[in-house]
């Protein structure tokens, strides 16, 4: 999995072939693109889950089997209030936001 940012005149050359950013443009999540040799990639919403999987392993992320595990054990639900030490890559971050939503709210902070 790879994180693009499409621009109209832009292509993504992978093993799998020549992709058009251009060809993107306009469609609906989910849908697949050929390239010129018969590859095809499929287009993916941006939502967190996905961002877990494409980040650089700069820090230590947690994934989604583990992130899952730490928020029931936590029992973090919506109107919870988290504080989070080390935000790192933002991984369990935005999963923490998403279970306390939408009256809950997540404080973080990262050392530089």
């Amino acid at each position: 999995m790879k994180a693009v940012k499409v621009c109209e005149n832009s292509v993504l050359q992978i093993r799998f072939g020549v992709f058009k950013h251009s060809d993107w443009i306009g469609k609906p999540f989910g849908s697949i693109i050929f390239s010129n040799r018969g590859g095809f990639v499929y287009l993916l919403a941006s939502i967190p889950e996905l961002w877990t999987l494409v980040l650089s392993h700069r820090t230590q992320i947690l994934y989604i089997a583990d992130i899952s595990f730490v928020i029931m054990y936590l029992e973090v639900v919506p109107g919870c209030l988290v504080l989070e030490s080390g935000t790192g890559s933002g991984s369990l971050t935005t999963s923490f936001a998403r279970a306390v939503t939408p009256t809950g709210h997540v404080y973080t902070f990262d050392f530089h």
